[in-house]
């Protein structure tokens, strides 16, 4: 009841857009793909609820991602450095700030 996120479909994928993803990264990804009957990820944007996150989780959670095929990751807050650092070992990661504009189609 604590979170929310918002997931935009492009022609062909979808864009998951976080809060702070208490109900885990993972799980609201899951539910973006089922609510818009979509299978392809193209990029999540926000919160990945990973401040000082074991490492199983860790793991767990990049192994998700890698298994989703998601080729952008755009991690910001409540997602620590070290979490940051790990997925920039799989992954292209992406700074968020202010005036950050992204375009799909």
């Amino acid at each position: 009841m604590d979170d929310s996120a918002l997931v935009y479909r492009s022609k062909k994928e979808i864009v998951v857009i976080t809060g702070c993803s208490h109900s885990g990264i993972c799980n609201i990804l899951e539910y973006g793909k089922k609510i818009c009957r979509e299978r392809k990820i193209l990029d999540v944007i926000g919160g990945f609820h990973l401040l000082n996150a074991k490492k199983g989780i860790l793991d767990k959670t990049i192994e998700y991602i890698k298994s989703q095929g998601i080729q952008n990751l755009h991690p910001c807050h409540c997602t620590d450095l070290k979490a940051k650092i790990e997925f920039g070992k799989s992954f292209s990661i992406r700074e968020v700030g202010s005036g950050l504009v992204l375009e799909y189609g």
